[in-house]
């Protein structure tokens, strides 16, 4: 009786289907919750077991049928790689960004252009000149960029997610995203037209990275390839190298016809998630204690590169440092010749407690004995 009841929708009592068995001329006898039917011989429409509990149904109304639907699996959704491909390109448009949608193939002066020697044929490429699967995004967001010059478009601020093809037993496809930077911010009133440049690429991944929840990331030596020696940065996710953020060289952009500065960065999409919380993150809670500012200036070599300071300032201030900036890098007099000041801005907190002027002084001497040790940087005073 309990299949009789999941069949219809509705319970049936076994006095209740007996009855109606009967008045259809058929012998029953119930055993427990099972009840055994003999059909005549003349009912030879019923076959199954299914056809009996029709006979219940009709017999007793069709109005005693619920009107709900009947549950059937559906095959869908977004995959989890494509989910967060989605949130990237939301996360990269809030940032002002357009999206471009380039052909995913390199003609051979661009893989010979940026160094690619694993790039896979095509045999039937769409256009004779580009016969290779695209190794890098760099290529086609750079092509998007010299097109847009050369329709009188003098700012250009793009993004593609997309994927890349390698040869590598046989192949590997990696999915990535990149965007690219070129022309000037707009001109106000107050200021004069300023080129794009990498910090505006830098502000872009800032941004792209808070949006996605990414809090271990620091940018790295440069890395090699297209990029300016000394305007590019490898960019670093959990302790992981996750993608390159820098200017193109001028000599790989006067090949492909760009006019001026042009930044652009690349990150790994497997990268990006692994260093990205879930779309709905916890909100940090708001101190309950104030802190304790200060700002610091140090003396460095003029190659030292401020990221590794900074990083190794926070590393050295520990659960005391709440928040830290580098807010100017300067040169020239008085500094002495080959050297750059880095003014840094501290918030000193503790968690629990308000944190002692001396606490907060113990924290500022070992940041200045480790950048002392690590850099030879010199604290600035006066």
């Amino acid at each position: 009786m309990l299949r009789c009841g999941r069949t219809i929708g509705y319970a049936v009592p076994a006095a209740g289907a007996t009855s109606v068995f009967h008045s259809l001329g058929m012998t029953t006898r119930l055993e427990g919750d099972r009840l055994e039917v003999e059909i005549p011989g003349y009912r030879t429409d019923i076959e199954r077991e299914v056809d009996l509990i029709e006979e219940v149904v009709r017999v007793e109304g069709y109005d005693n049928v619920g009107a709900t639907l009947p549950r059937a699996p559906h095959p869908g959704g977004v995959p989890d790689g494509y989910a967060f491909a989605r949130r990237v390109k939301g996360a990269l448009a809030r940032t002002g960004l357009r999206e471009v949608r380039p052909v995913p193939f390199d003609a051979a002066s661009d893989l010979a252009l940026f160094g690619d020697t694993d790039a896979i044929p095509v045999t039937n490429p769409l256009r004779a000149e580009e016969g290779f699967l695209r190794t890098r995004l760099t290529p086609g967001l750079l092509h998007a960029v010299a097109l847009n010059q050369s329709r009188g478009v003098d700012t250009v601020r793009i993004f593609e997610v997309g994927t890349t093809f390698r040869l590598a037993h046989p192949f590997v496809e990696i999915r990535k995203a990149g965007f690219a930077l070129c022309g000037g911010d707009g001109k106000g009133w107050w200021s004069e037209r300023r080129p794009l440049d990498v910090l505006d690429a830098k502000g872009v991944l800032e941004s792209l990275l808070d949006d996605l929840g990414v809090a271990d990331w620091s940018l790295a030596d440069a890395p090699d390839g297209p990029f300016h020696p000394g305007r590019s940065a490898r960019i670093v996710i959990d302790g992981s190298h996750a993608g390159v953020l820098g200017e193109i060289h001028p000599r790989v952009a006067e090949a492909l016809d760009i006019t001026g500065r042009v930044a652009v960065g690349v990150l790994g999409l497997r990268a990006l998630e692994g260093g990205a919380r879930g779309p709905f993150g916890l909100t940090d809670v708001p101190p309950r204690f104030p802190p304790v500012h200060r700002d610091l200036a140090f003396i460095v070599e003029a190659a030292t590169p401020a990221g590794a300071v900074h990083e190794a300032l926070r590393r050295a201030g520990g659960t005391l440092l709440a928040s830290s900036s580098l807010f100017d890098v300067y040169v020239g007099d008085p500094l002495p010749s080959g050297t750059k000041g880095l003014a840094f801005s501290l918030d000193l907190r503790a968690p629990d407690r308000t944190l002692r002027d001396e606490e907060a002084q113990e924290a500022v001497d070992r940041i200045v004995e480790e950048l002392g040790r690590t850099f030879g940087a010199k604290l600035r005073t006066g």
